[in-house]
């Protein structure tokens, strides 16, 4: 299959909005788009180009290192991942977050309304491959 054309990929909605999703849709559905993306940080989820990605979840961990601190979350879904919210990148063969924000001990209507948007982003880019509704669009 031809790889998403640029124009296309920034018409889509799921590439100009921050996606929220669980940490297991990271860590099994998303792939890196053509070389010619990388550099962006674009990747793809069921045929959506997604380039910002937030999660809500438990820090488990925190390890400081020389030059950055690595924050382990886990949301519930059976996966960690490091970082919080921010562009998605490969970190020795293991998907991690560059963070670009941070909020702690967010409020439960806060949590609840990212659950809920979450929710219906994983149905509805589950169910949707944007590759089979034309050839070259997403």
């Amino acid at each position: 299959m031809d790889p998403p054309r640029r124009r296309d990929v920034n018409k889509s909605s799921t590439y100009k909005s921050w996606m929220k999703l669980y940490i297991c849709d990271i860590t099994a559905s998303l792939v890196s788009l053509s070389p010619s993306f990388d550099s962006e940080s674009t990747y793809s989820f069921n045929g959506h180009p997604i380039r910002w990605i937030s999660i809500v979840g438990t820090v488990t961990s925190i390890d400081e290192h020389e030059k950055k601190v690595l924050f382990s979350i886990d949301d519930g879904s059976g996966q960690c991942i490091n970082a919080a919210r921010g562009e998605l990148e490969l970190y020795h063969d293991a998907w991690q977050l560059k963070l670009t924000s941070l909020e702690l001990d967010a409020p439960l209507e806060a949590q609840i309304k990212f659950w809920t948007e979450a929710n219906e982003n994983h149905a509805r880019l589950a169910k949707t491959d944007a590759r089979k509704r034309s050839k070259h669009t997403v």
